[in-house]
């Protein structure tokens, strides 16, 4: 598979683990150069921008909360499909939840409910938290990110803004489509909610040090603000963790170990989507966060990054548990 990933602390943002595939040996380099694709020279998890799907359904939620405008108990009509803005918007398949409230809304992942959420917070409260959560800034202490991307407010129609709600891009105008999102934003979102709505700003390098061992330098934890209030964070917690007990993200549960979590698929072309995760572990006191992308290329790859991330998730947290133990 094409695709990436990157492991998170989500307390400091170090950045735990990140791999990108297809990748290159340093042989391999004068051979990836002349094929003139240069696939395996794109850093998955930095530098390419990806349609987030679903997975931005985290920030519509966060912001929808923080500002009051809903509550994970509100009732929502998500009918199959509905008509808004002049355009239609459709859940996975056409199917058709009834009346549901807004934690089953965000556990089923319903594009109709989620895109009522979105017109009801407006386009600028959207961008506003896009930003908050790091859309628009180059992630990345000792490390360089693509700036994730969102519209300018004042060109969005209704249409766009409630699937822009969903994490589709949809928008034709002079300001790029959006939300655009790295593999690295995405972890990046799914930490702040698990650090009580605070955004760290990752990095790779811990510390330098001499040939002789002795300390050069090391990396201080910086943040980039408070997206959403501790107690937002808490309830999107709190949805999280029913995506993946009872929602779509239940190919990401992992026998005795608490995983909340957010999936996403976002169509690309000819037929193919991509498949997203972000989630973190254990849900009482997160010190893991996982993003995950897998590009569909020609496969079926639905549900397959929850599938990923927690099996990934599982085996950092085993790795810590022996390092706490030696």
């Amino acid at each position: 598979y094409s695709g990436s990933i990157v492991v998170m602390d989500p307390a400091t943002g170090a950045v735990l683990a990140k791999a990108s595939s297809p990748s290159y040996t340093h042989a391999d380099l004068g051979t990836v150069i002349e094929s003139g694709t240069g696939s395996q020279l794109v850093d998955r998890t930095t530098q390419a921008l990806y349609s987030p799907g679903s997975s931005f359904k985290t920030i519509t939620l966060s912001a929808g909360i923080d500002t009051h405008t809903t509550t994970l108990d509100t009732t929502y009509s998500a009918p199959g499909t509905m008509e808004l803005g002049g355009g239609t918007i459709h859940n996975y398949a056409n199917e058709d939840m009834g009346t549901i409230p807004l934690r089953e809304a965000f556990a089923r992942s319903s594009n109709t409910a989620l895109a009522q959420l979105g017109v009801a917070l407006g386009a600028d409260n959207l961008v506003s938290y896009a930003r908050a959560f790091g859309y628009g800034t180059a992630l990345g202490q000792d490390f360089s990110t693509t700036p994730s991307l969102m519209p300018n407010p004042a060109e969005m129609t209704t249409w766009e803004l409630g699937w822009a709600a969903c994490g589709l891009p949809v928008g034709e105008h002079a300001s790029p489509a959006g939300p655009q999102t790295t593999v690295m934003q995405n972890a990046v979102v799914a930490a702040a909610i698990a650090n009580g709505g605070v955004v760290m700003n990752p990095y790779i390098v811990d510390r330098v040090l001499s040939p002789e061992g002795a300390v050069v330098s090391t990396t201080s934890p910086k943040s980039l603000g408070q997206a959403v209030s501790a107690d937002t964070a808490a309830q999107v917690r709190e949805a999280m963790l029913g995506v993946v007990e009872s929602g779509t993200g239940m190919g990401a549960r992992v026998p005795g170990v608490k995983i909340a979590g957010k999936t996403g698929t976002a169509d690309v072309e000819n037929g193919n989507f991509n498949s997203f995760f972000i989630g973190f572990a254990p849900y009482d006191h997160p010190t893991l966060v996982v993003s995950v992308v897998i590009e569909g290329n020609g496969e079926n790859v639905l549900g397959y990054g929850a599938q990923v991330g927690g099996r990934v998730l599982a085996q950092c947290l085993n790795i810590q548990a022996l390092g706490a133990a030696s």
